[in-house]
């Protein structure tokens, strides 16, 4: 992620070019949410865990009961986020499809 990001930085392209390249592969479905899911579950785990940590902070849920109930449930959110991240854009299709 971050040598995507400098080289978005450094690089004569914009995001939108980048994107059509990568639509021009023709790449299986499959890997393309493969790739989805692996780029959209460290963004909301690490977003998760910062709110979590905000908790910590404030002294709320420091017994380690609490600390595997939320790390667990940060794991499974987390996951479910990156799947809607993945499945949202066939329902938008499906959807399209239909009209």
């Amino acid at each position: 992620l971050f040598l995507g990001g400098v080289g978005f930085s450094v690089l004569p392209l914009d995001f939108t070019t980048f994107i059509d390249f990568i639509r021009g592969l023709h790449i299986p479905t499959v890997i393309l949410d493969a790739f989805r899911f692996v780029i959209a579950f460290p963004i909301a785990f690490h977003t998760l865990n910062g709110i979590r940590f905000i908790g910590f902070d404030m002294a709320k849920g420091t017994d380690i009961v609490s600390v595997y109930k939320g790390a667990y449930l940060v794991l499974g959110l987390a996951a479910l986020i990156a799947l809607a991240v993945v499945i949202y854009p066939h329902l938008q299709h499906h959807e399209e499809a239909k009209q």
